[in-house]
């Protein structure tokens, strides 16, 4: 018995540490800053692939003002903003979103704003090139890094969705089960490019002093704690949210009433 004892305990600590530990409950000023930096703004560029020339060409327009609606309905949903706040307030102290919530309400802020959610605007126009300043700047918001993690995980999701379903909408696509097979095999190459494009013309709208400005914000100490936040947030939202954008996707389009499914998942 006395030997039991020690084991018995032993099992229980280790069931205790076993249990995951609950979200931090979101700091006071959590939701002001959502709103003041327009957080979610790098998860519409997930409709970056939709204007992409490529896909237009041979892509419905139905079909893809359908995927536009669910992205965009995805991302207003608040489970995406607790989702949000949740993770922020993991890594980001209350004096800290206060003063990124100062610095996107300065006329530098407003204006990185105004480029960041116009970037449809420039999606199809040739890329400038871009100056060292500019390089620096997207290194420092670590916008590539986080993209990538976003766009590849709503990829992955949504091939294998769709994979699941023999999809009306689909198939009045030509060659759509070929072009699904192509898509799994270069996704990794097409995300990363719709990535580029997302990006390669984003501020082209700042002056040389805006610019300045938000390079000098985003290298700073608070400047790289929040961006390097805001990556995380985003790739830990990725897997969850792609999978939400993709269950929307597959069996709800107006096309696919009645589809077949066709495997598990």
């Amino acid at each position: 018995m006395r030997r039991i004892l020690p084991l018995l305990s032993a099992l229980l600590l280790a069931a205790c540490q076993s249990v995951p530990l609950p979200p931090p409950i979101p700091k006071a000023n959590a939701a002001e800053l959502l709103q003041a930096s327009r957080f979610r703004t790098p998860l519409y560029f997930l409709e970056t692939p939709l204007y992409d020339p490529d896909v237009t060409q041979w892509i419905p327009q139905r079909f893809l003002d359908e995927v536009r609606g669910t992205i965009q309905s995805t991302i207003d949903n608040p489970f995406t903003d607790t989702q949000l706040q949740q993770e922020l307030s993991r890594t980001l102290s209350g004096e800290d979103m206060q003063a990124v919530i100062d610095f996107y309400q300065s006329p530098t802020g407003q204006a990185v704003l105004r480029a960041e959610t116009s970037f449809r605007e420039r999606l199809n126009t040739p890329a400038a090139g871009t100056g060292p300043e500019t390089q620096e700047l997207l290194k420092a918001v670590q916008l590539n890094e986080a993209l990538n993690a976003v766009f590849m995980a709503s990829a992955d999701a949504l091939i294998e969705r769709l994979d699941t379903y023999d999809c009306l909408a689909l198939m009045q696509i030509p060659g759509s089960h070929i072009g699904l097979n192509i898509a799994k095999r270069n996704r990794v190459g097409f995300m990363s490019r719709q990535v580029r494009r997302s990006l390669a013309n984003l501020y082209g709208g700042l002056t040389a002093e805006q610019l300045q400005g938000y390079l000098q914000f985003a290298q700073s100490p608070l400047g790289q704690r929040y961006f390097k936040a805001r990556a995380e947030a985003l790739a830990t939202i990725g897997t969850d949210f792609g999978q939400r954008v993709a269950e929307a996707i597959a069996p709800g389009l107006p096309e696919c009433v009645g589809s077949i499914r066709t495997s598990g998942g």
